[in-house]
């Protein structure tokens, strides 16, 4: 009988493992069918449809990076320069600063989970930036590259954002005080008046480890656990080494630092002498968050209403939006697609015959420019030109050298080459194109690949699809060897976007 009952059991247990485990693996199915669908509709720059998808996912799933995807999606609402040029009836439910909340909102939320989150730091930023409280996004900003030095998204919007500060002088609005000492401290102060009452025997050990598993839910310590370690310590879960005590009794009292604290809580998970069960915030961690989050909103309220109350002046951190209006003013000026049909209007180019090279001469024409632009990229047209006046190419027929040289034009009409730079849509991963051998260059200075609104792109990356096209004016076409500047594809890199 208790054999069969044993065999019952085990034949139970392995069916409910059976329906636990498929039911998991449908919902991460489920979710990452969501997330999929979001993408498509964030992309497309029809914001609201993947807001309401990402809602889907918090419900069951809440992680950093779909609070972060939701953030950038709300902040990117008014937009009128995205992909899905969305009706103006309803762009117009929403303001820069209700939006600008709501998106910041979702940013803190992704950082109560992971602090380290360089997107969301950067979306804190962004959101700040959007307040016209500069100094305060710069510190966001600076966070990011404190953890990625190499972020340029970071650096390009401290170098706008100094640029906008001696523009625009102005007064900052003071932090309340409580949000600063949140901000000094890498560990909540609850958690350190929880080691106070441990030492004291006011809470126990279960209420003490919490405090820990919340440092390592939130990534402030990151101890490597290893397998022996978890198998040895099973039977021994309760126990906390006395000693451990004396630790925490001199880390609440200010005898040592947060710093020596987090390395020595952290060595001591790592050799079993505190075990994590993974067990989900206590009460008191859970208020805390919801009591800072609630400040925290209430900091945004008011900056939204100084705005309004003084109506004052703010310059966007992003100057993407701009760059397009500026563009869109002067179309005929800064566009050429008019000219695109045929290049048989252009002059042909001169070549001349000199101690045994020949020399291919381009007469080249450079449309002015919008002023106050925040990237400049016609002096870096010059290292485009060196590029191509550096290289050498051999006549098939009679084994001479040939060499290229490229000379501005005085006039327009007399031009072989002319060169500008826009901000329409190209065409689906479009970046620049060219007519062979004389004619049009045109370079697009940003694109809606990143997510959905029209972002600039790098410096770097403007210059290289500017070399590119230019190959294609001297009579180059596309190769094959990734390694060459006439390749094909190129992935864009961003100045402002979130997502580069």
């Amino acid at each position: 009988m208790i054999k069969n009952f044993l065999k019952l059991f085990f034949v139970f247990s392995l069916i409910m493992v059976f329906i636990v485990g498929t039911a998991y693996a449908d919902e991460q199915a489920n979710i990452s069918q969501l997330v999929s669908e979001a993408e498509i509709y964030f992309m497309k720059g029809e914001y609201a449809k993947s807001i309401k998808i990402y809602d889907q996912i918090l419900e069951t799933a809440p992680d950093s990076e779909t609070y972060t995807m939701k953030g950038i999606a709300l902040h990117n609402l008014r937009f009128q320069s995205t992909l899905a040029h969305q009706a103006q009836e309803i762009m117009g439910k929403y303001e820069l600063t209700a939006t600008n909340k709501w998106a910041m909102i979702e940013f803190y939320k992704a950082l109560e989970i992971d602090q380290n989150d360089v997107k969301a730091l950067n979306g804190m930023g962004l959101g700040f930036g959007s307040f016209g409280e500069y100094e305060e996004a710069k510190k966001y900003f600076k966070k990011a590259l404190k953890i990625d030095p190499n972020n340029i998204i970071s650096q390009n919007y401290i170098n706008h954002l100094e640029k906008i500060e001696k523009k625009f002088p102005y007064e900052p609005t003071e932090k309340p005080a409580f949000l600063e000492k949140i901000e000094e401290n890498k560990i909540p102060l609850w958690i350190k008046n929880n080691a106070a009452w441990w030492t004291q025997d006011k809470i126990s050990d279960t209420d003490f480890v919490q405090g820990i598993e919340y440092l390592v839910q939130k990534k402030i310590i990151n101890p490597v656990v290893s397998d022996t370690v978890r198998t040895t310590n099973t039977e021994n879960t309760d126990v906390i080494p006395n000693w451990v005590r004396n630790n925490a009794k001199w880390w609440s009292a200010g005898l040592i630092s947060d710093e020596e604290f987090l390395s020595a809580i952290g060595y001591l998970i790592e050799n079993g002498l505190i075990i994590l069960t993974g067990e989900k915030n206590s009460e008191v961690a859970k208020k805390e968050t919801e009591r800072i989050a609630w400040n925290f909103e209430q900091y945004l309220i008011n900056l939204e209403k100084k705005i309004k109350d003084e109506g004052k002046y703010i310059e966007y951190p992003n100057p993407s939006a701009e760059v397009i209006k500026k563009y869109v003013r002067d179309y005929q000026k800064y566009n050429y697609d008019g000219y695109l049909d045929t290049n048989e209007n252009f002059p042909n180019r001169e070549v001349t015959f000199i101690d045994d090279v020949y020399y291919v001469e381009y007469l080249y024409h450079v449309a002015d420019q919008p002023a106050s632009l925040p990237q400049d990229h016609v002096s870096t047209l010059q290292r485009s030109f060196d590029f191509w006046e550096a290289q050498e190419w051999y006549n098939v027929d009679d084994g001479k050298t040939a060499k290229v040289k490229f000379t501005e034009s005085n006039t327009r009409s007399g031009a072989n080459v002319w060169i500008t730079w826009v901000v329409r849509n190209l065409g689906e991963n479009v970046l620049g194109h060219a007519q062979l051998g004389k004619g049009v260059v045109e370079v697009a200075l940003g694109g809606f690949g990143c997510d959905g609104s029209f972002q600039l792109y790098t410096i770097d990356t403007v210059e290289k699809v500017m070399t590119h096209e230019l190959g294609h004016s001297l009579g180059l076409h596309h190769v094959n060897n990734p390694n060459s500047i006439m390749y094909p594809t190129l992935n864009p890199d961003f100045s402002y976007c979130l997502l580069n």
